[in-house]
């Protein structure tokens, strides 16, 4: 079952998924000489400031990324940068330490939307909002409104429908293709269980994001051009960091239970925390935060004759690269859709089981060293033990491989399967025994 001259591709959700597939899509289709329509179909308008604009994200661009993007002609522009950053620096309990590449490596902050809701001015172009014109610049068209409903019929030689529009304009639209770029922040995926194709929601957990406003010369003087990434031992945080943008800081919260209020004051009255926080940061008129869930795992089954679902609604790479992981998906269901066809065993050979190659195998490592992290995160002896030896011995070869499988760590820019045997190595292993030994002797004299 082909596309065919003439056909029409739904995209639900406006994000970078949608967009990244809206790219494919078209690029694909003009190298076979076939005309397609593209319409994508989105609910907020990321030109705007606050939660009606935002995709709610970090908002960190890995390496990674940044050399993808121009190398399939996807050139993102000044305007898009909020900052660029030169490293990360790791806090513990009692010592700090920068971490380093052997590269220069090009990594950069964005917003999703157009900024905080309290930002008194425009902070330049969105990330979302630059994909999804550069896909209205491919040929996709866009329409910001909601689908309503997905109507899948038995015969999977008809097409898809799907209602649109506010409750008193409702539209109806006939695709032979639907894709499913809505995020794991939606409803639309709990409302496809009832389809009965067999799909099955990521797990996710609630994160924190807040947004607060120190100006640009205080990030500076402050954090420089560094992300401050925290290892406190704190029981309920599993990753936390602050994400200089400009005039603005992102703290971001991942907890190894959901994140609420009381958590997020309970971090932020931390007294490691209170040191590293700008004067008034606690103005309420200058905060925006928000609590959205990231995906823990992948979902079952997300495809079915003429529907595919990508982006973290699909599979992802774990608590890592969310965006990366909708280029990736996006990709390979669109080479699908367009180099194999449209049934559901095209999708679940060409997209799903690369996917789960790609990705999901290597969440297996990612879930032994994020288990490992919270043990070992929460002795904070063991931790500012080995920290200290870092600081004290940077050009042994122990160091430079913790400060590897650190780097790798906190910005996803390898594979959890290289990270993991990296930190196994006897030798260092060997030399973080004899580090703790001793200093646990120390601390017993």
């Amino acid at each position: 079952m082909q596309l065919k001259n003439g056909a029409k591709i739904a995209v639900i959700g406006g994000g970078p998924a949608g967009s990244f597939f809206a790219h494919f899509a078209l690029t694909y289709a003009r190298q076979l000489g076939i005309e397609v329509s593209v319409t994508i179909f989105e609910k907020k308008d990321f030109a705007r400031k606050g939660a009606p604009g935002c995709n709610m994200s970090a908002g960190v661009l890995s390496e990674a990324l940044l050399r993808k993007l121009p190398e399939h002609n996807i050139h993102l522009p000044p305007s898009c940068i909020q900052q660029e950053i030169e490293g990360y620096f790791l806090q513990v309990p009692e010592y700090g330490i920068p971490l380093h590449y052997p590269h220069k490596t090009r990594i950069v902050t964005v917003f999703r939307g157009s900024g905080p809701r309290f930002a008194d001015r425009d902070v330049s172009e969105s990330f979302d909002y630059f994909l999804l014109e550069h896909a209205k610049e491919m040929g996709a068209q866009v329409i910001l409104d909601p689908v309503t409903n997905i109507q899948i019929p038995k015969n999977p030689k008809d097409s898809i429908k799907l209602t649109y529009g506010k409750e008193a304009s409702k539209t109806e639209y006939t695709a032979d293709l639907v894709v499913g770029a809505f995020g794991v922040n939606s409803d639309t995926l709990y409302e496809l269980q009832k389809l009965g194709f067999g799909y099955i929601p990521p797990k996710t957990v609630q994160t924190c994001i807040m947004d607060i406003y120190p100006t640009r010369a205080v990030n500076n003087a402050l954090y420089g051009n560094n992300i401050y990434v925290f290892s406190l031992g704190l029981k309920f945080i599993r990753f936390a960091s602050f994400i200089p943008k400009g005039d603005f800081l992102t703290i971001c919260l991942v907890g190894t239970k959901e994140m609420n209020k009381t958590l997020l004051n309970e971090f932020l009255n931390q007294p490691k925390i209170q040191e590293m926080l700008p004067k008034g940061w606690d103005d309420v008129k200058k905060r925006c935060i928000c609590f959205p869930k990231i995906p823990v795992n992948h979902a079952r089954h997300p495809y079915t004759n003429r529907f595919v679902i990508i982006g973290d609604a699909g599979i992802s790479r774990t608590y890592k690269n969310g965006i990366d992981s909708a280029f990736t998906t996006a990709q390979l269901a669109a080479k699908t859709a367009f180099e194999k066809g449209v049934t559901e065993k095209d999708f679940e050979k060409g997209y799903f089981n690369p996917a789960k190659i790609l990705l999901g195998r290597d969440n297996v490592y990612g879930s032994v060293i994020l288990t490992a992290n919270d043990i070992i995160s929460g002795e904070k002896h063991l931790v500012s033990s080995h920290i200290k030896y870092m600081f004290e011995h940077p050009d042994t070869w122990e160091t430079k491989r913790m400060n590897e499988v650190l780097w790798n760590s906190v910005t996803g820019n390898a594979p959890y399967k290289d990270i993991f045997f990296k930190s196994v190595h006897p030798r260092l292993l060997i030399n973080l025994f004899l580090v703790t030994a001793r200093s646990l002797l120390r601390k017993n004299e």
